[in-house]
């Protein structure tokens, strides 16, 4: 569950509660689209977007990583929060959302005789 620290991201989040929820896919190809992620982001209505950022990281690592920074930036500041989705691509949801993580497999130890 998701707790608001103050009185605002209370207010945020019932407004989020209130409105639809969107899905949207977006493949970035190159740094300048991160002006249109941050306009989507920037919005009044509530989105999870499904980014996938292959084709920028295998083009130039250094540009993914800076457009990578700069998007969990924009989204903290929006109320979103940033998970990783494989290798391939990244989910940016409200706040609101709650995401349930796989628990990692543990493998007992093994007793030694």
């Amino acid at each position: 569950m998701v707790v608001a620290r103050t009185k605002s991201e209370l207010k945020k989040m019932q407004s989020y509660q209130k409105q639809p929820l969107y899905l949207k896919t977006v493949s970035i190809r190159n740094y300048i689209q991160l002006t249109e992620i941050k306009s989507i982001l920037s919005k009044k209505d509530a989105v999870i977007l499904i980014v996938r950022i292959t084709s920028i990281m295998l083009e130039d690592s250094e540009q993914g990583g800076k457009l990578l920074n700069e998007l969990y930036s924009a989204a903290v500041k929006n109320n979103y929060s940033v998970f990783r989705l494989g290798e391939e691509r990244i989910i940016v949801s409200p706040i609101t959302v709650q995401v349930e993580r796989e628990k990692e497999d543990v493998v007992p130890e093994k007793k030694h005789s």
